[in-house]
């Protein structure tokens, strides 16, 4: 069975796109063949590795069929306010008898970054999808911050029922972050190519990106796909 990965919260500045990234990096760890795509026009500057898909506008369910077949996993970065774009075109296109006929199912990955106002994204999330997929929650402000705000609010009670997988995601250390100002870069071009990095800045990418990428292992069940390996992935 193979993975469409959504990772998906209206809200803006709720690491959307640093998440989509460190599950591409995992995935890669993992040895799975994947596409990275983006709804953002925004993000597609010289380091961005993936394709832009356009929710809005103009989305081609032949682009979705095409990246599926060709991979093991498509990981797909939603936009902010663009959510309810993805739950439309979902229904319209009957995107989940079309993804049981190509052998591949949807995990919503929800950030949550410890506010009242992402609970009740995570509960409308889920409403709107329902089982139609397997959700994984990211706790993305380290160390369960807001946990009092989460534990028992209906996003946590919806997210339950629907048997979801919670993670959590390191928080981005300082001495990442003092590096990255040194080297007069932002993260989300760091995390796009780190190799293109002064040494000391891309050690501490790595390092950050191998403790998220183990923390997303608990979640593998929801995350890596369950297809043959017998074929030699080439990136």
């Amino acid at each position: 069975m193979k993975k469409l990965i959504v990772v998906v919260n209206d809200l803006e500045r709720s690491r959307k796109s640093t998440l989509a990234r460190a599950l591409s990096y995992h995935l890669h760890a993992e040895e799975v063949k994947h596409l990275l795509v983006t709804s953002n026009e925004m993000d597609m500057t010289d380091s961005y590795l993936g394709e832009f898909w356009d929710l809005e506008d103009q989305f081609d369910v032949s682009q979705l069929i095409s990246a599926i077949d060709e991979n093991e996993a498509v990981i797909m970065d939603v936009h902010s306010g663009a959510a309810r774009n993805w739950a439309e075109i979902f229904e319209s296109e009957d995107l989940e008898n079309v993804l049981a006929e190509i052998d591949a199912e949807m995990t919503l990955v929800i950030p949550y970054i410890g506010t009242e106002r992402c609970n009740e994204e995570i509960y409308d999330l889920a409403e709107l999808f329902t089982d139609q997929a397997d959700y994984v929650v990211a706790h993305v402000t380290g160390a369960r911050q807001g946990e009092l705000k989460w534990k028992g609010s209906p996003g946590e009670k919806a997210i339950r029922y629907l048997e979801a997988s919670e993670v959590d995601i390191p928080e981005l250390p300082r001495e990442l972050q003092t590096a990255l100002d040194s080297a007069d870069v932002n993260l989300i071009d760091a995390l796009n190519q780190p190799a293109d990095l002064p040494r000391f800045a891309e050690v501490q990418v790595m390092q950050w990106l191998d403790r998220i990428s183990s923390a997303l292992a608990n979640s593998d069940e929801h995350l890596i796909p369950t297809v043959s390996r017998s074929l030699s992935l080439d990136y």
